[in-house]
């Protein structure tokens, strides 16, 4: 062996497994209230429901949070449309490891390891291993109690430096690391019982994987004393109350984590000093995990919907609930289980039959009837042809036409595709989009679906594909019309028509540049299906740009949304997607663009998790784009 290789090698044994220096763990609850705290939390999306049974806990484990779709039997069968896969604590969950039944205390596993370190070398009994993994700075280094500034750091996989206290208690201090990332909590070396901070510690490492906000745990110093944490970045809700009522965004931001928590089963301490606003994540985050438990929404709502905090907040306690029921789904059990619950609360109910009162005042939403349109022109079919078999049909070869206008010319970031405007002398003219074959099936799968189920509403251009991998191409039929950037093209039908077709085939580029008008009473056209076929999660918290709204024109940028004008349609959708029959034409016109019998099943998997979200991912786009709306339509 070279000296080199010798010497990466010796390195690479001394780390030791991975794993085995990373545990999990909390800096619980000793924030003094009111003050900042801080870190940066993941992204919001679909609720994942959980169970929590900490004090009997046996093992944890998360699942994957977005289900990978496989082949089933009967291709038409509907999935079961819900959220993402839960993190279970219960008897059949997975286990990361089985305990003896003599040991059933997971935190003695979460925390110091005993169990998981079996089989690696006797490092916390000293010995040669440890001292020379200490000389390598492979080791921990945990500060002496209460630590002091400057202090280094070094626990499982974290490396970091102590910078200013944010918490004291009797047997506990409560650091920020010098880059703000982290929360150490250092334990006082005559701490004798940590059941609480083990069952803490299994609470968030249960949760770990699902979307609840709470502080995620990062690591924990061999014997337990050094506990890592994320720090969240923010202002207490008590310190924002202090400086008068929650804004717009920290108002919405309510109901989305009362869904949360009411999604997952589950409720916590929801105290003001608790809870920190994160800005840019635009989300409520839970600070202090140790009082998440299993709890009926009741529970969740007595602390969300005290009256004097909503008082102080200025939260409207109907819109509050307006909210929550579009977010959990007004057909949802979650939900049924809220108004049971709201309805024996001296809190909820009144505002409860203020909602109801509010419903039966306002117009039904549209009924939409889902149908084809009528066919395109002669021998525009949406099918893949042969290039001589598309000159055939077109009259000419489009990509020798002796005009060719390149269109888009403008954009650069239409770097993925050309497209060009064709005409032959006498011929009928045509545009054609050039691009790879993936991004053209797309094209092909989506102007049939639309034209499948929305053509009542909506026009697409038709087309036909042929295949030539990376200049692969698409001829359509010419759109007359312009661009919607100026009014809102669509009407109530029309918009819940496009947020459910959008929405479900995971559609993320129907901006407006996309949207065509058409004279007198012509449905307005769709044109550019590029990018389709993906996850489309709830999204809240966006950056008020008011151009991000021009990606949702099911949302009028011109007057208030209600999101309950969207839900009689998201019923009638739903079930018409669960019909064999539906599944069965979505398949074949999946098979029909190029898509293979896996690829369309897993696509169709797709679409139902995104159906199962789709009152959820409304009403965090009716919040987003009224911001905007409503101040247009005020009075000036």
């Amino acid at each position: 062996m070279r000296p080199l290789t010798v010497r990466a090698f010796l390195l690479l044994a001394l780390a030791g497994p991975l794993q085995a220096g990373q545990i999990d763990l909390p800096a619980s609850g000793e924030l003094t209230p009111g003050k900042q705290s801080g870190a940066v939390g993941a992204s919001l999306g679909a609720p994942i429901p959980i169970q929590l049974t900490v004090p009997s806990l046996t093992g944890v484990s998360a699942a994957n949070p977005t289900p990978v779709a496989a082949p089933v039997p009967n291709l038409v069968q509907p999935l079961t449309a819900k959220p993402a896969a839960a993190a279970t604590m219960d008897a059949s969950a997975p286990r990361r490891e089985e305990l003896p039944e003599a040991d059933v205390d997971a935190g003695r596993i979460l925390f110091d390891q005993s169990g998981a370190r079996a089989a690696e070398p006797a490092v916390a009994s000293g010995g040669l291993w440890s001292k020379v993994r200490g000389l390598l700075s492979l080791g921990e280094a945990a500060p002496a109690w209460p630590g002091k500034a400057g202090d280094v750091v070094r626990v499982g996989r974290v490396k970091t430096v102590l910078d200013k206290v944010v918490g004291r208690g009797g047997t506990s201090t409560v650091w920020q690391s010098r880059d703000e990332n982290y929360a150490i909590k250092i334990l006082h070396p005559d701490t004798r019982d940590l059941s609480g901070v083990r069952k803490e510690a299994a609470t968030l490492r249960a949760i770990g994987k699902s979307n609840l906000p709470v502080a995620k745990l990062l690591a924990e110093s061999r014997d337990g004393q050094v506990l890592v944490k994320e720090f969240i970045k923010g202002e207490t809700a008590q310190a924002l109350l202090e400086r008068g009522a929650f804004t717009r965004l920290l108002t919405e931001g309510w109901p989305e984590l009362a869904a949360k928590l009411i999604q997952a089963g589950v409720t916590a301490d929801l105290a003001r000093g608790n809870l920190v606003w994160q800005h840019w994540e635009g989300r409520w985050v839970i600070v202090d995990g140790s009082g998440l438990a299993d709890g009926k929404p009741r529970a969740v709502l007595e602390q969300m919907m005290d009256p004097d905090l909503l008082v102080l907040a200025g939260v409207d306690p109907v819109e509050f609930l307006s909210g929550l029921r579009a977010r959990l789904g007004p057909d949802s059990a979650p939900w049924a289980k809220t108004l049971e619950d709201l309805r024996g609360s001296k809190t909820g109910a009144p505002a409860l039959e203020a909602l109801a009162r509010r419903d039966a005042a306002a117009p039904a939403g549209p009924v939409l009837v889902f149908g084809p349109a009528p066919k395109g022109p002669a021998g525009l079919d949406d099918t893949i042809v042969s290039a001589g078999e598309a000159a055939k049909r077109l009259g000419y070869d489009p990509l020798s036409a002796k005009t060719r206008i390149k269109l888009h010319g403008d954009d650069p970031g239409k770097l993925n595709t050309v497209v060009l405007a064709v005409e032959e002398s006498g011929k009928t003219p045509f545009v054609v989009k050039i691009a790879k074959w993936e991004i053209i099936r797309n094209e092909v799968a989506l102007r049939r679906l639309a034209r499948r189920f929305f053509g009542r509403y909506v026009r697409v251009p038709a087309s036909l594909a042929v295949k030539r991998g990376y200049d692969s191409y698409l001829v359509m039929e010419q759109v007359r019309g312009s661009p919607a950037y100026y009014k809102d093209v669509f009407n109530g039908e029309q918009r819940v028509a496009m947020a459910l077709f959008a929405h479900t085939f995971g559609i993320s580029d129907l901006n407006l540049g996309n949207v065509f008008t058409a004279g007198g009473k012509d449905l307005p056209w769709l044109i550019d299906f590029e990018y389709a076929f993906g996850r489309s999660r709830p999204v809240a918290g966006r950056f008020p740009d008011e151009r991000i709204t021009y990606e949702m024109p099911w949302m009028s940028r011109f007057s208030h949304n209600r999101v309950e004008d969207y839900q009689t349609g998201v019923r009638a959708w739903r079930a018409l997607l669960a019909k064999p029959e539906t599944r069965a034409a979505i398949l074949s016109d999946l098979a029909v663009s190029g898509f293979t019998s896996a690829e369309a099943v897993a696509i169709l998997a797709r679409c139902d998790l995104n159906a199962a979200d789709l009152d959820w991912a409304l009403q965090n786009d009716a919040d987003f784009v009224n911001q905007f709306a409503d101040r247009r339509a005020a009075p000036r």
